[in-house]
């Protein structure tokens, strides 16, 4: 008899432990819905808001502000100013001029112009934290972020001069392997203040490394180092590095609540484009197609109310299978790994992911942060627990009835 009763409590207290081990697993990701965010031409800067989401988003640009992750851009009578960059624009000849970033120190004029040769825009297009100035074929967009980016864009030889502010010039003029994106590559610096120029065109210094001229055939983009404070800024030259030689693919910027979210893209690759397909509170997913013949590494900023990264919480998929988690962030930014993997970097509040995926590989990549007691105290995980304390109870009551 005490035989039947200890094996009837063992079975039970078998299955109530089985209840608790199958809600503390990970839930998996869903497949999502909409088609946000595919973005225009080779350099698809894009954003907009979730197809979860269905209310106003001013509350979640604030926050994207305020954790200097995401912007949002105004323009108004040849002025135009977001919560990172501000800058004026002629619109009779097209040349910007006083570009600069609201830094942590105020704001700061880092280049006096820039000027394209025979552009005048016909359309200034403002959405999101972007404003795409468009005249035919050509597109210069400028990307309210901590980078404070510039990105033209052109379909036939288009001259461009760059003249920089103060005490900012040219400190370095390199050249990369001719088969990468951005081949030739400027670093500018007035002590304090960094960014790059580069384009897959030559550049002609002169006036003493203050005046820039290309003959841009595709594209040229600029871009800072953050100015504001709470960013890793170790972390920030490495990923400036890597976006310098062609090793990053894309960025994406995420925030979001219960209800939904809003994202931001930059592509830095002609053959490849990234989607955000959706974007809710501990959850999103990206869309990766195009063509990926060297391998690509995307990055991904977010805030810790949008998504716990907890390594013990978190669920990383490529097309439906578990993405191998690196320790070192360096592993995916100057290693060539065999398999799809990802990498968290945390600065309290502020998160980024690195995604890696192996030359030829690409698909849907679905992240997703699980609270294993918030799934064991759900209807079904409340109704598994009852049955099985009642398993437990009939268990007792037989070994009980038989002694």
């Amino acid at each position: 008899m005490r035989t039947s009763k200890a094996l009837s409590l063992i079975l039970g207290g078998m299955l109530l432990l089985s209840a608790f081990a199958l809600f503390a697993a990970p839930v998996l990701a869903d497949g999502g819905n909409g088609n946000g965010g595919e973005g225009q031409g080779p350099w698809s800067d894009g954003g907009g808001e979730s197809p979860d989401d269905t209310g106003p988003n001013d509350d979640m640009y604030q926050k994207g502000i305020n954790h200097s992750l995401m912007g949002k851009m105004g323009y108004a009578y040849g002025y135009g100013q977001g919560g990172f960059v501000f800058y004026t624009v002629d619109e009779v000849n097209g040349t910007i001029t006083d570009y600069g970033l609201i830094t942590s120190q105020g704001e700061k004029v880092l280049i006096d112009s820039i000027s394209v040769e025979g552009f005048v825009p016909t359309v200034i297009d403002v959405h999101g934290s972007i404003a795409k100035l468009i005249e035919g074929g050509t597109i210069a967009v400028i990307h309210d972020n901590p980078t404070g980016m510039y990105h033209l864009f052109v379909e036939e030889a288009t001259n461009v001069t760059i003249v920089l502010s103060g005490d900012m010039v040219v400190t370095e003029n390199k050249v990369l392997n001719e088969s990468s994106n951005l081949t030739y590559q400027l670093v500018i610096s007035d002590g304090t203040s960094a960014g790059v120029i580069a384009s897959d065109d030559p550049f002609e210094v002169t006036e003493n490394g203050r005046v820039i001229e290309c003959d841009v055939t595709e594209h040229l983009m600029v871009r800072f180092l953050p100015q504001v404070a709470h960013r890793h800024q170790w972390m920030e030259m490495v990923l400036m590095q890597a976006v310098q030689e062609g090793r990053v693919a894309a960025e994406v910027t995420l925030v979001g609540d219960d209800q939904g979210g809003i994202y931001d893209t930059v592509s830095y690759r002609q053959e490849m484009n990234v989607q955000v397909q959706q974007v809710v509170k501990n959850k999103f997913r990206l869309m990766a197609q195009g063509e990926n013949p060297q391998g690509a590494l995307m990055l991904v900023h977010t805030e810790a109310g949008t998504m716990d990264m907890s390594q013990d919480r978190l669920r990383v998929r490529l097309n439906d299978q578990d993405m191998r988690y690196a320790e070192d962030p360096l592993e995916l930014i100057y290693g060539q790994p065999e398999d799809a993997c990802y990498t968290v970097i945390s600065d309290g509040e502020v998160q980024q992911m690195l995604v890696y995926l192996p030359a030829s590989t690409l698909g849907a990549i679905s992240v997703e942060s699980v609270d294993p007691l918030a799934a064991l105290f759900s209807p079904a995980g409340i109704t598994i627990i009852v049955g099985a304390m009642a398993l437990v109870a009939l268990a007792g009551v037989v070994a009980f009835r038989k002694r």
